[in-house]
């Protein structure tokens, strides 16, 4: 299986940044109009993207199942973040209710077997009116699914790996939808973007 924390730093590098910088962009805009200073992201990995970012007042507080992840954005970053943890993924989130006024997750939901319980524990952390932002590939789309199925898979061989079942959870904009309303999300947006690539979804806790 690829290693992801190998993969991290390639996401900012042409051509995979055809992809991300879209999201960073996005993120840029959800982190400007955060309700409040606290945000959470949920399956960071180092969060290179954070050298990208004006925060303002805002402070990131940054969780990952991978211990090197976390070790390397403690130390690239420091005190510009509000905290750094290690997770377990079969354990909830280490933080009390209410705690973040957004909540961002990059690209995470799709590996995620169970995303309901998932998005319930990222509902319970929020605030009153707190955000919630994600992005996950949108399979609703039929160019990505090629260039999964043939340039990225060819790569991926090349690396010992298939991608066949690196996402067991494949989202388009239906399905998307309907897992944030299961899991409370008042009035969720999903919007595609990146050539239609790539679904962002915007959702509240009421």
């Amino acid at each position: 299986m690829l290693d992801y924390f190998s993969n991290h730093r390639l996401k900012l590098r042409f051509p995979w940044s055809l992809y991300h910088a879209p999201i960073v962009q996005a993120l840029q805009q959800v982190v400007s109009e955060s309700p409040g200073p606290a945000l959470l992201n949920i399956g960071s990995g180092p969060f290179f993207e954070l050298d990208l970012l004006k925060l303002g007042s805002k402070r990131f507080t940054l969780c990952d199942i991978d211990e090197r992840a976390i070790a390397l954005a403690k130390q690239r970053y420091g005190a510009r973040l509000a905290g750094a943890d290690v997770t377990n993924p079969n354990a909830g989130l280490p933080y009390a209710d209410g705690s973040f006024d957004t909540v961002v997750s990059m690209d995470v939901i799709e590996h995620v077997l169970d995303p309901v319980p998932w998005l319930l524990e990222a509902r319970r952390v929020l605030k009153p009116n707190g955000v919630l932002f994600l992005t996950t590939p949108n399979y609703g789309s039929t160019s990505l699914r090629v260039i999964e199925a043939t340039a990225l898979e060819a790569i991926a061989r090349l690396q010992n790996f298939s991608r066949k079942h690196i996402h067991p959870t494949k989202m388009d904009v239906v399905r998307l939808a309907s897992v944030l309303r299961s899991a409370g999300f008042h009035a969720p947006r999903v919007e595609s973007m990146a050539f239609d690539w790539v679904l962002a979804a915007y959702g509240s806790k009421a």
